[in-house]
């Protein structure tokens, strides 16, 4: 009788390091993902200053203090200053740059915003006081 040898005879191992290796690659592809799509400081004072425009005519809006046809004026004047907007959060914003996201620090009178950039989006968290960081 003729006993054939099976094909394979390593035994087999853990896939532990199989596994390792596909979360590294995984995750490298993360990172590079991330690197790619941090975004840079014109698109966050874009950003900025479309979020400070929103704030400021939600409280104007919501202000009864404010005179109807005062609030409207404010608005379009707010709107066609975009630009002016943009250079002057420029001046006033720190950016740290930490490849796979950019962290933004803009201080807007007494307070201090920060705004976390990552995939080519950002979150800002809420500001805190000049006082509260001393």
């Amino acid at each position: 009788m003729i006993i054939d040898k099976a094909m394979n005879t390593n035994k087999p191992t853990s896939n532990f390091f199989g596994n390792v290796g596909k979360v590294a690659i995984a995750l490298t592809v993360l990172a590079a993902g991330m690197v790619f799509t941090n975004p840079p400081r014109d698109k966050y004072l874009t950003y900025a200053s479309g979020v400070l425009e929103t704030e400021f005519k939600n409280t104007v809006r919501n202000d009864s203090r404010v005179p109807k046809a005062l609030s409207g004026v404010a608005e379009t004047l707010l709107t066609s200053q975009r630009g002016s907007i943009e250079r002057l959060l420029d001046n006033t914003t720190e950016r740290r740059n930490l490849g796979v996201v950019s962290i933004y620090t803009t201080q807007v009178g007494k307070k201090s915003y920060q705004t976390v950039g990552a995939f080519g989006n950002f979150v800002t968290l809420p500001p805190s006081s000049e006082n509260a960081q001393k």
